[in-house]
């Protein structure tokens, strides 16, 4: 089991200044600090008694239910006007709504789809279904047409996206700042592709005006590959639950604690590492949702066991229910770059059980307090942190909560659209001073 976290990653450091002296991040809560340079080269619209408008264009794989609050939030955002440029509809292995009636601007690019799961190469598992790569044929099109002054590179590969590169490289004409948004973390063995690219990887990081990150361990991420932090925002990713978050006084049945796992049935979850630490308890149930090329194999567990339910894919309807019926999240992930369903089960009141390699869990979790932190990949690991939860009792299941709701806070939406305007400001100051020294 990890020990409880470090000041460094407590709740209260989420997007604000950090305590370790090797990252500073931006403090997101301070927005008239960031307010551009005006120059001659700027495209700001300059409307006398308003703020002026700062033209923003996000560059996005595609347009997901949990972002649609975000996009919302910034639409109300007077001093801003956002254009949102997707590389495709959804994702092919996906199976969220499309979205569509948005309150901002949204093109859609002509894009080909390249599956790439081939190229998991030298990495401890396969990406099936998990790894694409679109390639635009007009990238820069409605870029010059809007016109902004910011374009945020955004999207699951920013380094290897085309449509950003395009971005980047269209910089020295159009003069827009590059804000790169950065919700993924290296892992500590990548696939040997990735090894590869690691020096492209840093020289299109340290190419940013300024940085966004989704949570504490991105940024840091972003440090190491040569972002300057004074630059550098924590915009928190944000998850869809009660607001305010339920309480829980304990299991819902008394000396049963049910176990659940909601998410993508493919190799990286860690599905295997969950099914053996369930086998190694003596009681309890463990029920799991979700779809992908691992069905096979947990219907089979199912057919073993009758302690194992198999819930099938549950969309976003589905959930509250399931959680509701639910007492711990688990979420076995061997690489995790975020992990939304631990925002949700937080916010339902479950406590949450999630690897080191989980990116939420560095700034939702703490160790023993509303859940564990467990080693990546360890059956016995997780077999301890599930035993242990069936030892709460009710002050440890209220404390669990009461920290939760405070925890949730942190990363509310409020939150990530300040962060999210403040790093596009800082960018944008950034060029403006650039571009002034000519």
């Amino acid at each position: 089991m990890q020990p409880a976290r470090s000041a460094e990653t407590t709740p209260t450091a989420l997007g604000g200044e950090r305590t370790s002296s090797s990252v500073g991040f931006t403090d997101v809560t301070t927005l008239d600090a960031a307010q551009p340079a005006r120059t001659s080269e700027s495209s700001v619209v300059d409307v006398p008694g308003r703020q002026p408008t700062v033209r923003i264009a996000v560059v996005i794989n595609a347009v997901t239910p949990y972002m649609r609050p975000l996009w919302e939030r910034l639409a109300e955002h007077d001093g801003i006007e956002l254009l949102l440029v997707t590389e495709t509809t959804m994702e092919r292995d996906r199976r969220w709504r499309v979205e569509t009636d948005l309150p901002v601007g949204h093109v859609q690019l002509d894009s080909w789809t390249l599956d790439l799961a081939w190229m998991a190469v030298g990495s401890d598992y396969k990406t099936r279904f998990d790894s694409y790569l679109y390639v635009p044929r007009r990238p820069l099109a409605p870029l010059r047409e809007f016109a902004p002054d910011v374009v945020v590179a955004a999207g699951g590969g920013v380094w290897s996206s085309p449509a950003n590169i395009a971005t980047l490289v269209g910089r020295r004409r159009h003069g827009w700042a590059i804000v790169p948004w950065w919700n993924t973390f290296t892992r500590a063995r990548p696939s040997l592709p990735r090894r590869i690219a690691e020096p492209w990887v840093k020289r299109f990081m340290r190419s940013g005006d300024a940085w966004l990150a989704g949570g504490t361990r991105h940024a840091r991420d972003l440090v190491r590959m040569g972002a300057d932090p004074d630059r550098t925002v924590v915009a928190p990713l944000t998850g869809v639950g009660p607001d305010p978050p339920l309480t829980r006084n304990g299991t819902r049945t008394p000396g049963l604690t049910r176990y659940l796992y909601v998410g993508r049935l493919i190799e990286r979850k860690g599905i295997d590492v969950l099914l053996e630490a369930f086998g190694q308890l003596a009681s309890g149930e463990l029920w799991l949702a979700g779809d992908g090329p691992l069905r096979g194999m947990v219907e089979s567990a199912v057919e073993r066991s009758p302690r194992l339910r198999f819930l099938g894919y549950a969309d976003e309807g589905d959930l509250p229910d399931i959680y509701r019926q639910a007492d711990v999240l688990v979420v076995p992930s061997l690489f995790e770059p975020w992990g939304l369903v631990v925002h949700e089960a937080l916010a339902h009141g479950l406590p949450v059980i999630a690897t080191d390699q989980v990116a939420a869990a560095d700034d939702l979790i703490d160790d023993g307090v509303n859940g564990f932190v467990v080693e990546a990949g360890s059956p016995e690991s997780l077999a301890v942190a599930m035993e242990r939860m069936t030892e709460w009792s009710e002050p440890d299941w209220l404390r669990a909560s009461g920290w939760s709701s405070q925890t949730l806070a942190t990363c509310s939406i409020e939150r990530a659209a300040e962060g999210f305007i403040r790093g596009c400001m800082l960018g944008h100051r950034h060029r403006s001073q650039h571009l002034t020294k000519g």
